[in-house]
């Protein structure tokens, strides 16, 4: 049995709506999730070394990036959790909130050399000067 080019083009029309309009979906939701205020974690795998500097300042949010004297702290993976509600860091067992100060141990990155090390970065984080908290 034939099958009218008509209702074929109907089928491909509406499978081609429905992609279309789960992508918006998907690209809206993802604008929510990361809007101006969320913050974002970034991260790096950690292999069991770390620097032993230290690095003591104010927690300081700016464009959804923590920082601290104006460098972006970047954690080892599975460490750290930011409570939106609270607006507080939790960090080996430390809950630190909005300008209250920060004292982690760990060493300057340069992120050229070690930006693929680093996931789940905004890209409205200056990256300039990076800290890897150990």
């Amino acid at each position: 049995m034939k099958t009218p080019i008509g209702t074929k083009l109907g089928i491909y029309n509406k499978v081609i709506y429905t992609m279309v309009f789960a992508l918006v979906a998907g690209c809206h939701q993802q604008e929510a999730d990361d809007g101006p205020d969320a913050v974002k974690l970034p991260v790096y795998q950690f292999n069991g070394v770390s620097g032993s500097a230290r690095l003591k300042g104010n927690l300081e949010l700016k464009q959804g990036c923590l920082y601290v004297k104006d460098i972006l702290i970047v954690f080892p993976e599975h460490t750290a959790q930011w409570d939106d509600e609270k607006s507080t860091l939790s960090y080996k067992g430390q809950q630190i909130g909005l300008g209250n100060r920060l004292d982690i141990t760990g060493s300057i990155g340069d992120f050229e050399q070690d930006n693929l090390r680093i996931r789940h970065l905004s890209p409205m984080c200056d990256h300039q000067n990076i800290w890897f908290a150990g």
